[in-house]
């Protein structure tokens, strides 16, 4: 074949594999319903939050040192990070998880309801907007000489934030059919 040829070659296969990728997006989203979305979300606020809330000192392992809450830390790697959390960590765990839980709380409360359908759309742009400014968040944190949060627990969290943005927006938006 050709140049040319070679070339329209390519680009229908590019075509074909984008018409494939378009296809198989649109049919995640018809699954992906916001209630679903909003389902995951708070979920995982309710686990956080309430792992905060009853067990700082086991999320002190995640945030300061990098390690899953359930495993021993027997020594930190940064010297300036106490082994255990003071009370005063262990208090802002708590209030953080309050938070978390009151947040999972309210968006259930607007959302869930049979009557609430109308609300879920709008509470996915929320859901995904809070979620991105975590993620923003968390890029600030990466980008600091000598950050106040474990580089493990921060791409964890940007993981994981950057995944529920990404499923509250795409459930935010109105499946278009063909």
């Amino acid at each position: 074949p050709t140049c040319c040829q070679r070339h329209s070659q390519q680009q229908q296969q590019q075509h074909a594999y984008l018409s494939a990728m378009v296809k198989l997006l649109k049919d995640v989203q018809k699954q992906l319903t916001p209630e679903v979305a909003i389902k995951v979300t708070t979920g995982l606020m309710v686990a956080g939050g309430g792992a905060m809330l009853a067990v700082p000192k086991r999320m002190w392992n995640l945030f300061a040192h990098g390690r899953p809450p359930w495993e021993k830390v027997e020594k930190s790697a940064d010297p300036d990070v106490p082994l255990e959390p003071d009370r005063h960590h262990k208090q802002l765990l708590r209030w953080v998880g309050f938070m978390a839980l009151s947040m999972a709380g309210v968006v259930t409360k607007l959302t869930l309801g049979d009557d609430m359908e109308k609300n879920r759309k709008p509470m996915c742009e929320v859901l995904a907007g809070v979620c991105a400014a975590g993620v923003a968040m968390d890029g600030v944190v990466m980008s600091q000489e000598n950050p106040g949060q474990n580089e493990n627990a921060t791409i964890v969290d940007a993981a994981v934030g950057g995944t529920l943005a990404a499923m509250n927006f795409v459930a935010s938006r109105d499946v278009e059919d063909e």
